[in-house]
C-alpha cells in the first residue's frame, strides 16, 4: 500500500532512541523528510545519521521538550531549513515509578515538563506553520497508563501526564480540525524499550505478560507502524481518537 508519504517532513521528538528512533526509521522509509528532536545530542546524530545512510533525508538538534524556548529554536532551525512541517510526532517521555507518596515533590514537575508540557510546546511551534500549509497531522504517544491511573511499572504521576495527553489529543483534534489537521493518541502497554528495561525486573516482566491475552510485550515496530498510517492520507478522517497498542491488556 503506498501511503504517499512521500518528500512530506516529519519532526519527531525522542527520536534518538526506542520508539521515537522506530517511529523515525518507519517514516523515512516512506520517503518522508525526518528532523530528530532528542535530549541526547548524540543519540539524535546517530539515528539522522543511521537513517541517512540508508539513503533517505534526516537531520537533527539537541533540545529539552520541557524547555519552551528551546523548542521554539529548534522549530525555527528545522522550518528554515525544511520548509514546512507535515508531521509531528511526540514520542518524547519520562517514565515515573513508585508510590506517589514516597517520591519528592519535584518528581512531578520532573515528568509532567517532559510527558505533558513538552507536548504541548512542540504542538504550538508545528501549529502556525501546519495551519498555514492548511494540512498536517499530530501524532501523541500516550499510554494505557492513561486509562489505569498508572499501572504495574508507570505510576500515578506517569498515569496523569498520559491522561493529560489525552485529553489535550482531543482538544486539539477539535481546536484543529477546521484548519486540516488531525490529531490522535497511540496509547501503547508497557513497551520493550531501554527505557522501560530499567525497571522491569524479571518478576514484574512475567506479572505483566501473565495480564497480556497476545502473550509478549508491545514492541517499537508495532507502535511506528500505527504512527506511520495515522501520518497518511490513508487516515485523513481520524482525528481525536486514542487507539490502544496494548494486545488487549485493557480488555483484562
Amino acid at each position: 500500500m503506498d501511503l504517499n508519504l512521500k518528500g512530506r517532513v516529519a519532526v519527531v521528538t525522542g527520536g534518538g532512541a526506542g520508539i521515537g528512533e522506530a517511529i523515525a526509521r518507519a517514516l523515512a522509509a516512506e520517503g518522508c523528510t525526518i528532523c530528530i528532536l532528542d535530549k541526547n545530542a548524540d543519540a539524535a546524530r546517530h539515528a539522522a545519521s543511521a537513517i541517512e545512510t540508508s539513503g533517505k533525508s534526516a537531520m537533527s538538534a539537541a533540545a529539552d521538550v520541557g524547555d519552551a524556548a528551546a523548542v521554539t529554536r529548534v522549530f525555527e532551525q528545522f522550518i528554515a531549513s525544511a520548509k514546512r512541517v507535515d508531521i509531528l510526532v511526540n514520542a518524547a517521555g519520562l517514565l515515573s515509578s513508585g508510590l506517589t507518596a514516597d517520591l519528592p515533590a519535584t518528581e512531578w514537575q520532573r515528568v509532567s515538563e517532559v510527558n505533558l508540557a513538552g507536548v504541548v510546546y512542540c504542538a504550538k511551534a508545528a501549529i502556525p506553520v501546519m495551519n498555514k500549509q492548511r494540512s498536517g497531522r499530530i501524532i501523541n504517544i500516550a499510554s494505557v497508563a492513561a486509562m489505569r491511573g498508572g499501572g504495574t511499572v508507570g505510576n500515578a504521576l506517569y498515569g496523569a501526564t498520559k491522561a493529560g495527553v489525552v485529553a489535550l489529543t482531543m482538544g486539539l483534534a477539535r481546536e484543529l480540525g477546521p484548519h486540516g489537521i488531525t490529531v490522535n493518541a497511540i496509547a501503547p502497554a508497557i513497551a520493550d524499550t531501554a527505557m522501560t528495561r530499567a525497571v522491569l525486573t524479571e518478576d514484574i516482566r512475567k506479572k505483566v505478560l501473565a495480564r497480556i491475552p497476545l502473550g509478549r510485550l508491545t514492541t517499537p515496530s508495532d507502535i511506528a507502524d500505527l504512527a506511520v498510517f495515522l501520518a497518511s492520507d490513508r487516515a485523513s478522517f481520524i482525528s481525536g481518537a486514542v487507539i490502544p497498542v496494548d494486545g488487549g491488556i485493557l480488555t483484562t
